[in-house]
């Protein structure tokens, strides 16, 4: 899914009694980025639908998020990969890198 498409939901206002009446129509509303928000009468009792693969997908970046901050947040470790991405900037301007192919073709 393409990052733009999810961070940027389209929404679709439903009432409960539309759910109930028109419960198909409504799921089938709830697919890719757009979430579906089942209003009731005070904000923290509204529920939302949302499509399966772009519920996963949200888990997923959060996740990825979480790790890149808890090794943003280790400050020797982060200092650990900036040095090396240099080294590794500074090696492949010299060729002193192989690749995956050279490294993993069989004899």
């Amino acid at each position: 899914m393409a990052k733009k498409t999810l961070m940027r939901p389209h929404s679709v206002r439903v009432n409960r009694s539309d759910l109930r009446q028109k419960q198909r129509e409504t799921l089938n509303q709830a697919k890719q980025n757009t979430v579906v928000v089942i209003s009731a009468r005070s904000p923290e009792d509204e529920k939302l639908l949302v499509d399966k693969k772009y519920f996963d997908e949200l888990i997923r970046r959060m996740h990825s998020l979480a790790e890149t901050i808890e090794i943003m947040a280790d400050q020797k470790l982060f200092a650990q990969i900036l040095g090396a991405a240099l080294t590794l900037r500074q090696d492949a301007k010299r060729g002193k890198l192989h690749s995956f192919e050279e490294v993993l073709k069989s004899d």
